[in-house]
């Protein structure tokens, strides 16, 4: 059974952080100093070698790591021995094994268990400051922004009952483009059916598709077992809209998995900017 790979690297947001002195002509003979921890040329080979990337590839995720780690000791994030059995149960459960099938799936890739914790270990107190970082930066949001956003996608907070309309289904997913494009045009290999919908009883996340599709207007074309479907929404029955402040945990959510790449990548840009990072290179 094959691992996802992602699990198998603490490695998750690697950014370029280097200057443009630091092209791939120079690497073989140079190291970094960032905030007093150096990068030597061996730890950059390792990396390349490990994860079979480029050393340019390995020394930007290594200085990234350098500035989390500071991050992490100088806020007093800890991950223990707990947290990562923890997580490898957890790993192995989604993969449908026990956790001793688990790490043989590991040692059959060649990669020692000891170590493979401790970049778990390592992962894990990333994650914490990932979420510390992001929550710090919710806290800032003002509700202007939050209206902001309640304002411009108003269809998400409408909500019908039901929804009367008619359903397109085609194997081919280009009959129901030209359809959208020309609701004229002859229905061909495509099956239509008129239906009443209720929301209560269809998928969440197809009522809010619904919900966000006008009247008189197609929804997106989603997949459906081997077929497309897409629906003509003619009307929308017992519409209600909800408050802003009922929305306002939902579009806090909803601005949180927006930008929480951003908000990392700018919080650590920051770090960068601040940081002592020296280029020494080799006599």
């Amino acid at each position: 059974m094959k691992i996802k790979m992602k699990v198998l690297t603490f490695v998750t947001l690697s950014t370029a952080l280097l200057f443009s002195t630091l092209n791939a002509g120079t690497l073989d003979g140079v190291s970094i100093i960032i905030n007093k921890e150096p990068i030597t040329l061996y730890d950059v080979y390792k990396y390349s070698q490990r994860f079979n990337i480029t050393k340019k590839e390995a020394l930007d995720i290594l200085v990234r790591q350098k500035l989390e780690d500071s991050e992490i000791k100088s806020q007093g994030i800890n991950a223990d021995s707990f947290e990562v059995d923890q997580y490898i149960e957890n790993l192995a459960i989604s993969n449908g094994v026990s956790q001793y099938e688990f790490l043989n799936m590991v040692r059959s890739k060649n990669i020692d268990v000891a170590e493979y914790k401790e970049d778990l270990k390592s992962k894990i107190k990333r994650d914490k400051l990932y979420k510390k970082i992001l929550s710090n930066k919710m806290q800032q949001m003002n509700d202007s922004e939050l209206q902001t956003y309640y304002k411009q996608h108003a269809g998400e907070f409408s909500q019908a009952s039901s929804f009367d309309v008619t359903v397109y289904t085609s194997l081919a997913q280009e009959n129901l483009i030209t359809i959208q494009k020309n609701p004229m045009s002859p229905a061909t290999n495509v099956d239509l059916k008129d239906a009443t919908l209720e929301a209560g009883k269809i998928d969440p996340n197809l009522a809010m598709m619904l919900n966000q599709t006008a009247n008189g207007s197609f929804s997106t074309i989603v997949k459906s077992g081997e077929a497309y479907v897409m629906f003509y929404v003619k009307n929308k029955n017992d519409v209600k809209t909800v408050s802003f402040e009922e929305a306002k945990n939902y579009i806090y959510s909803r601005l949180a998995d927006t930008n929480e790449k951003k908000a990392i990548d700018e919080y650590f840009e920051k770090l960068k900017a601040s940081a002592s990072i020296n280029v020494i290179r080799a006599p």
